[in-house]
């Protein structure tokens, strides 16, 4: 028995029809395609921001490690710098005391009540101006009584035959056991000394030492 077709299922079950219908499935398609990728590719975006936010915070915690180790390495340096200063200081000081003693059992031992008078220290030191130099005299005694006693020093400097007197920071001086002597000459322009002469006048005593000019470098 013959089946009545309608107009609609007549046309979708024509070449006409299964071509629309086949139309129809790509575009439906296509466009389900396309929100499937707009939609991963959101995802793949969220992904990426969290990504790059883990790794700027690790960024940040690690950039504030080594901040704090910075600055405990600046810590243990300074501490270790002031170190080395103390022990310089202790080691100078030690150094000090024991020249200081040494120079205490010279004065009282039998040798030095032999010399009653003698030079224990002169040198020069070089300063920042070229044309001043710094000096240092000490003048010890060997006095078993301890009385005091007055006296004069005078300082020649000589360049060839040319003479000249350095002035002395108290050249009158009481004298008990020592004296000692410090300041600074200004010497003349175009005046290079070879040597110095020290003279030391004290009572009944008098000493005279001649030293070459030389600045002691540190």
């Amino acid at each position: 028995m013959p089946t009545v077709r309608g107009p609609v299922i007549a046309f979708f079950t024509s070449a006409w029809g299964m071509l629309t219908i086949a139309i129809v499935a790509a575009a439906v398609g296509f466009f389900a395609s396309q929100l499937v990728n707009q939609s991963l590719g959101a995802d793949h975006e969220s992904s990426l921001q969290k990504l790059r936010d883990s790794y700027e915070k690790r960024l940040s915690n690690e950039r504030e490690r080594v901040a704090v180790k910075a600055k405990e390495y600046d810590i243990i340096d300074a501490a270790s710098q002031r170190l080395q200063e103390d022990n310089q200081e202790l080691l100078a000081g030690m150094s000090a005391l024991e020249s200081r003693v040494t120079f205490y059992k010279r004065m009282t031992s039998q040798k030095a009540a032999n010399v009653p008078l003698a030079i224990e220290l002169f040198e020069l030191l070089p300063t920042k101006d070229p044309k001043v130099v710094r000096y240092r005299l000490l003048i010890v005694r060997s006095n078993a009584s301890g009385n005091a006693t007055e006296g004069r020093v005078k300082v020649k400097v000589s360049a060839g035959s040319r003479q000249i007197e350095l002035p002395v920071d108290q050249p009158r001086f009481t004298l008990r056991y020592y004296q000692q002597f410090s300041g600074e000459w200004r010497l003349p322009d175009g005046f290079n000394p070879e040597r110095v002469d020290v003279q030391v006048r004290s009572g009944a005593n008098s000493l005279d030492r001649r030293y070459k000019w030389e600045i002691k470098t540190r």
